[in-house]
């Protein structure tokens, strides 16, 4: 848990209870005590009280009367939706981007970024949020050269459960060089304009971790996820 010394506000709380919660230095279904969170940064428990409030509506934490506060558990079929989502858009703007014409800006874009992904990797020991961030900026470039960035803001705002999901992947597995091919590979196709190839690619890309993590999900990651039969439909 990050800790500071000097006296931190609200935002401040939140923001670093936040990271600590996506980067799953504070586990899924963890209890977290606002006493011990105020002791920790030296606060009253007020602005630490703010904080929570504001992480309990953005679905990060769930307050359970007489109980405590709790980090929420991932909801895999809500994960699984959203991926479906990514899917189908993603699909759709690389069609737009190909209909549109020439788009050696966007190339140009997505070959800078590539180079971070590696100069990354070839750091040891990478850090997941980061690389994540530059992932999902590959991604983004996408929605913004097809003219779809408000599409991509919804997609972020919808992401409390997939975002930790694909930080528990890449914690687990580290496997950044799998993925950076696989942003080559796409990389290529759009040069090659071949849309049936990425169509496929996509879908191989955006549904990798599901199959990496799909023993893990039911065996030792099983208590990070909401039980099936209690999933929301």
């Amino acid at each position: 848990m990050n800790t500071y010394l000097k006296s931190m506000s609200s935002d401040d709380i939140y923001h670093a209870l936040k990271d600590d919660i996506l980067n799953l230095r504070l586990k899924p279904g963890q209890m977290i005590s606002e006493n011990e969170i105020a002791n920790s940064y030296h606060v009253s428990r007020t602005p630490v009280k703010t904080a929570f409030l504001r992480l309990k509506g953005e679905k990060y934490i769930e307050i359970l009367p007489q109980k405590g506060s709790f980090v929420t558990l991932l909801d895999m079929q809500y994960i699984k939706d959203i991926i479906y989502m990514r899917y189908v858009l993603e699909v759709d703007v690389m069609k737009t981007i190909l209909e549109q014409g020439p788009y050696d800006d966007l190339m140009h874009e997505l070959k800078s970024n590539l180079q971070k992904q590696l100069m990354m990797i070839e750091h040891d020991n990478p850090n997941p949020q980061n690389f994540y961030d530059i992932d999902s900026q590959f991604h983004y470039l996408l929605f913004q050269k097809a003219g779809r960035t408000k599409m991509w803001d919804i997609i972020q705002d919808c992401q409390v459960y997939y975002t930790r999901f694909r930080i528990l992947d890449t914690l687990t597995t580290s496997r950044y060089l799998q993925l950076y091919q696989e942003h080559i590979e796409l990389y290529k196709l759009l040069e090659e304009k071949d849309l049936g190839a990425l169509q496929k690619h996509m879908y191989e890309h955006l549904h990798g971790n599901l199959k990496v993590l799909s023993q893990k999900i039911d065996g030792e990651f099983k208590e990070y996820f909401i039980p099936s039969d209690q999933s929301k439909p």
